[in-house]
């Protein structure tokens, strides 16, 4: 599984440091499962080798050892040994907001106080580019310190890029205030309109990013998170009674009703191949959707504009078997995220020699005997 945020040029990883992890691996582990089990959202830890069983094409297959990590220490082994069982991490860290929040601080901290291996990779990905932490940053450098140069890229990265979304809204509160107060109603929701298709282009995903992301880490042979948080956005909209006129009037109320009643998302967006991309090269995306309070304002209304994005990004984790969250503590999303790749078990198997070629190509299943658990798997 892999997943790596790469923006505008191929950043990230140190090959060195990640290309010897990988070379650590030895032939005989090639058929390697990741696992992680859960029963009622609880993580199990008492599975013994004899509880798995691995299918390819129906065909009930040999496992031969297992390795169960946890909070990334090797702490049990049954059957052939598996090498290197503490597997390396990339984390890749996408902050899609225009408002630098306190909470979002947080989720720094909490990133950089997570115990790390040697092997590990950190990238934080903003609006304006890409910056790594590498083995030797987690090692040689403080957690404060590290926080503090994250917390010091976010609110710089932020503020740059959240300027023109701000000075959108505000101008559209503008030209929905003078509405109210009674300017020409065709001429400006017509500048309405101007000032939401630029929004809307600013605004407009892009998938160009995770496809680097999925092509760069296509063979390798680790643990890979790529957690997006986004911020939720809101666009403001005129108070009930001016809706009221404005429907009313029979020369504009068409556009009134597409500008306000039915804020459309872009239906043109076709996510099916970049799934399929980000699953064959085994990148796990989470989704954590930061819910913001906005200040209240008696004279208008405010309608949640990110919903649009909320249903991408939230396809695509669901697609990969990443985490979705709603939430208003994107810290607390987070921590489930990093704990889920500190504890995991490793299946070795056999095809028999036979079917080798043909069997890598297979789809891999794998089940608990006689439990009815929730189990994730990825073949390395």
């Amino acid at each position: 599984m892999k997943k790596f945020f790469c923006g505008v040029l191929a950043i990230l990883i140190s090959g060195a440091a990640l290309a010897l992890a990988l070379n650590q691996r030895e032939a005989d582990d090639d058929n390697l499962l990741l696992l992680q089990v859960f029963d009622k959202g609880k993580f199990v830890e008492t599975l013994s080798l004899s509880d798995f069983e691995v299918f390819t094409d129906g065909k009930l297959l040999d496992v031969k050892g297992l390795s169960f990590v946890k909070a990334l220490k090797e702490k049990r082994k049954e059957g052939a040994e598996i090498k290197s069982a503490i597997l390396p991490r990339v984390i890749v860290l996408e902050f899609r907001g225009y408002e630098y929040d306190q909470k979002l601080g947080q989720v720094v901290e909490h990133l950089f106080r997570r115990p790390y291996s040697p092997f590990d990779t950190i990238s934080l990905v903003t609006p304006v580019k890409v910056y790594g932490f590498f083995s030797e940053s987690l090692r040689d450098r403080t957690p404060e310190e590290l926080i503090n140069a994250g917390s010091t890229i976010l609110k710089r990265d932020l503020s740059v890029t959240g300027k023109t979304e701000n000075e959108i809204i505000q101008e559209l509160t503008r030209l929905v205030l003078d509405l109210q107060q009674g300017s020409s109603a065709k001429e400006t929701l017509m500048q309405y309109q101007q000032n939401l298709e630029s929004l809307k282009n600013l605004r407009k995903f892009s998938a160009d990013t995770l496809l680097v992301a999925a092509g760069r880490f296509s063979e390798v042979r680790a643990l890979k998170h790529y957690v997006i948080i986004y911020q939720q956005e809101f666009l403001p909209i005129p108070n009930s009674q001016m809706m009221d006129t404005l429907l009313a009037n029979q020369s504009i109320m068409f556009q009134a009703s597409e500008l306000f009643r039915s804020i459309s998302s872009d239906e043109s967006i076709a996510l099916g191949p970049l799934i399929e991309e980000l699953k064959n090269s085994g990148i796990v995306v989470d989704f954590i959707y930061f819910k913001t309070t906005p200040r209240p304002r008696p004279d208008i209304q405010l309608r949640e504009l990110s919903t649009d994005m909320f249903d991408i990004y939230s396809k695509m984790a669901y697609a990969t078997g990443g985490l979705v969250s709603s939430s208003a503590t994107p810290s607390a999303q987070l921590k489930k995220i990093l704990e889920s790749t500190e504890n995991y078990y490793l299946i070795s198997y056999i095809v028999p020699t036979e079917e080798n070629v043909e069997k890598q190509s297979e789809e891999i299943t794998v089940r608990v005997k006689n439990k009815d658990y929730t189990l994730t798997c990825i073949k390395l």
